[in-house]
């Protein structure tokens, strides 16, 4: 069996050096989403419209995240549909919970979030991680 021609990395993937450590920290993220979609809050943390945002703010982070990691506008669009996928089903999943709402407007900002993120890995935002690999070399070579 031959190597692949991009170094053993996934078509489209951007060439991280801790390419392993971000994939596990955007899984990471993920569980973290899911978990904290499906927990119950306590009532004296409930914030009414504090949660739309926190919702935006999730699913732009996870699409930024995995942005900057698989760099082909077809693989992106696919993490893309799985993000909105998710917060689908974790939306239903908590109108199942005796402790949760199903809100359609969650679902909007889930959304607005994915979109956000895939508007902002076409501009500089995509090669964060790839800075902060750059400036880690830096430092380690002391040229910081």
């Amino acid at each position: 069996m031959t190597a692949a021609p991009t170094g053993g990395r996934a078509e489209g993937e951007q060439p991280l050096r801790y390419g392993r450590l971000w994939k596990t920290l955007g899984l990471g993220f993920v569980g973290v989403v899911i978990y904290l979609s499906l927990a119950a809050i306590p009532r004296e943390l409930q914030v009414p419209g504090v949660f739309n945002a926190g919702h935006l703010f999730a699913y732009f982070w996870l699409m930024i995240w995995f942005a900057q990691i698989y760099r082909t506008r077809g693989i992106r669009g696919l993490w893309a549909m799985a993000f909105c996928a998710l917060g689908v089903a974790l939306e239903l999943t908590q109108g199942m919970t005796g402790y949760r709402t199903f809100e359609y407007s969650d679902m909007v900002f889930d959304f607005a979030g994915v979109g956000l993120g895939l508007l902002l890995a076409r501009t500089r935002a995509q090669d964060a991680l790839a800075m902060f690999e750059a400036m880690i070399a830096a430092r380690s070579a002391g040229r910081l």
